[in-house]
């Protein structure tokens, strides 16, 4: 039997091997977490012991989605544990305790001089750095809330995050803003990634986000994951709340392609299509609607920028497609759709691969 690459993709993308009878953390849909080591699956009750010896009986059901094909995998349950009950949104069901959230008296700082800082909010998972007037707490409790939705449904991600935290930068204040890109551009130079040095500097005022490398040291100082997520803070109603519709699709999006691993030669088609389908998905689900626009820079002096997004009316995307469809205006082609970047997009194909994810 011949396995499809899409089925190849979703298999690896979801289910990584793992060692078998392992103490690992158990989690359950409103983020309480538990570490234990699996004894046994029947029906609807999983039996853990915990390191102290302890044994502990939970319905299969309250248990995350990595959680149950752990169960498949290597206690032998039935497969049906994965789609037995409403997987419902765990983005929305975690509790968040924003009374953890920490600040920090020590400023972040970067460039030569350090004359570029940021005031510093700790979570378990991210730091949160400002420059200007926006509040970091929405950022926060989105990042947090995005990173549990993906602890819930890939069985691995807990694991490969590891202690260390995401940095994300909310930048406000306009000095700053143009300060860090001449920061990120000269590392880029001293890469001898001239182009895409040149690419950062034709966007850099335009992104609403992006991600950019950083000095090793900050990286070893505060325990962080290589690079960091910069939002171009121009519009400060975007980050008042938690789970606003641009934050969240650019966050779910930076999860999974930490899930995935980054893109590399052999395993670039179909990258683009499945973060930008789950970061759109992931966004109008939990938001209700969008607020993304994809930019990028083309031409030998990246003087063109090119736009794509989806219809304008982000709530009805599925509807809209399903009526384009039936009238065999748009076809659908999941071998075509894993090989767009993102200059091949026009506004039904964005829609396919919102779609492609839901």
């Amino acid at each position: 039997m011949r396995i499809s690459p899409i089925a190849i993709i979703a298999c690896g993308l979801l289910f990584p091997m793992v060692d078998a009878a392992e103490n690992r953390v158990w989690t359950s849909r409103k983020g309480s977490n538990l570490e234990a080591q699996l004894l046994s699956v029947d029906g609807n009750e999983v039996v853990l012991m915990t390191g102290e010896g302890r044994e502990i009986k939970l319905k299969v059901s309250d248990l995350s989605l990595a959680d149950r094909q752990y169960m498949v995998e290597y206690g032998n349950a039935d497969p049906k544990v994965l789609v037995d009950g409403e997987v419902g949104e765990p983005e929305e069901d975690v509790r968040i305790d924003s009374k953890t959230f920490k600040r920090l008296d020590e400023p972040l700082q970067l460039g030569a001089s350090g004359s570029l800082e940021f005031d510093l909010l700790e979570t378990e998972h991210f730091l949160i750095g400002t420059a200007g007037k926006v509040r970091p707490q929405g950022i926060a409790e989105t990042a947090e809330r995005l990173w549990h939705g993906m602890a819930f449904e890939h069985m691995n991600f807990r694991r490969d995050w590891g202690d260390t935290r995401r940095l994300i930068l909310l930048v406000e204040d306009r000095e700053a803003h143009k300060a860090l890109g001449e920061y990120y551009q000269k590392l880029l130079k001293d890469m001898n990634q001239v182009d895409a040095a040149a690419r950062s500097a034709a966007l850099w005022d335009r992104v609403g986000s992006t991600r950019i490398m950083i000095d090793d040291e900050v990286i070893e100082k505060y325990k962080l994951q290589p690079g960091a997520k910069v939002f171009n803070v121009t519009d400060d109603d975007r980050f008042r709340k938690a789970m606003t519709p641009f934050p969240t699709h650019s966050i779910a999006g930076d999860l999974l392609s930490k899930q995935m691993g980054g893109v590399s030669n052999f395993g670039a088609d179909g990258y683009f299509a499945i973060i930008t389908g789950h970061a759109y998905f992931k966004e109008i689900k939990l938001a209700g609607e969008t607020q993304t626009q994809l930019i990028d820079a083309s031409g030998s002096q990246f003087d063109e920028i090119t736009n794509a997004r989806g219809f304008e009316d982000g709530t009805s995307w599925a509807k809209t497609l399903r009526k384009l469809v039936k009238r065999d205006k748009v076809k659908p082609d999941f071998a075509k759709l894993l090989s767009w970047k993102q200059t091949d997009l026009d506004a039904e194909k964005l829609v396919l691969i919102y779609s492609f994810a839901y």
